[in-house]
This record gives C-alpha cells, sequence and structure tokens, in this order.
C-alpha cells in the first residue's frame, strides 16, 4: 500500500513538472486579451524601458531611472488590477501549479505576445524594408 501511495505522489509530482507553463501561459493570454488599448500601451511602455536596461541598449541609448521608476510603476497598477479583477482565476491556478514562478511566467507570455504583436506592425515593416534595401558598393 505504502508503495502504490509513493507511485502516486512521484507521477503527481513529475506531472506537474511535465506541464510547467501551461498555467503561466494562460494567465499570459488572459492578460492581453483583457488589456485596454490603454493598458497595452503602458505595458509596451514597460517592456521598452525594460529592454533600455540591457548592455546592448544602454550603448546606444539613455533611458533616466525616473522614467524607469514612474514606468514600473503604471506597469504595476495596470497588471495588479488585471491580476485581481479580470485574470485573478487564472492567475490564481498559476500560483497554485506553478508556484513562486507562475506569476511572473504569465506576466512574460503576455508581454512576449505584445511584443511579437508590435514586431508585426507596419511601421516594423518599413524599417526592415529600409534596412534591406540598403545599396552596396
Amino acid at each position: 500500500m505504502k508503495k502504490i501511495i509513493i507511485l502516486m505522489l512521484t507521477s503527481l509530482g513529475l506531472s506537474s513538472v511535465c506541464c510547467a507553463g501551461q498555467y503561466g501561459d494562460e494567465l499570459g493570454r488572459c492578460l492581453v486579451k483583457n488589456a485596454s488599448e490603454a493598458d497595452t500601451k503602458v505595458l509596451t511602455q514597460w517592456a521598452f524601458v525594460t529592454l533600455g536596461q540591457t548592455k546592448a541598449a544602454r550603448e546606444i541609448a539613455t533611458i533616466s531611472p525616473q522614467v524607469t521608476s514612474r514606468t514600473t510603476s503604471k506597469a504595476q497598477t495596470v497588471v495588479l488590477r488585471l491580476l485581481g479583477k479580470d485574470c485573478a482565476k487564472e492567475a490564481l491556478k498559476a500560483t497554485l501549479y506553478e508556484g513562486k514562478d507562475g506569476i511572473g511566467n504569465g506576466i512574460k507570455s503576455a508581454v512576449t505576445q505584445r511584443m511579437q504583436a508590435e514586431l508585426q506592425t507596419q511601421t516594423v515593416d518599413a524599417i526592415i524594408e529600409k534596412m534591406t534595401s540598403i545599396k552596396t558598393p
């Protein structure tokens, strides 16, 4: 009997490991779906500011600590509202099944989805067109 219980607990543990990320992804989809146009703008600005902190970005642009702090504060307000209201069920599942990383995984998933959408815009298409039409000597 003990062996059966241990086997069941082990298989439950393995099944949660194999599915890690599922609930974070579900939370990310909920965040994207329920973000208003204004929310999306704030989150896109936050992603830009966050990428601006990388070494490569700092070599060509400087984002002041005040801008970073203000943008992060606005993004926190948006995310906390979405987590507590529109996506509470998904946030709970992400926390229950993915532990302390669940909420973070959901936010990363949402930001990734938004950045993919931004990269599909006409502005980016025009920049890529310009970059690929460089004439060589």
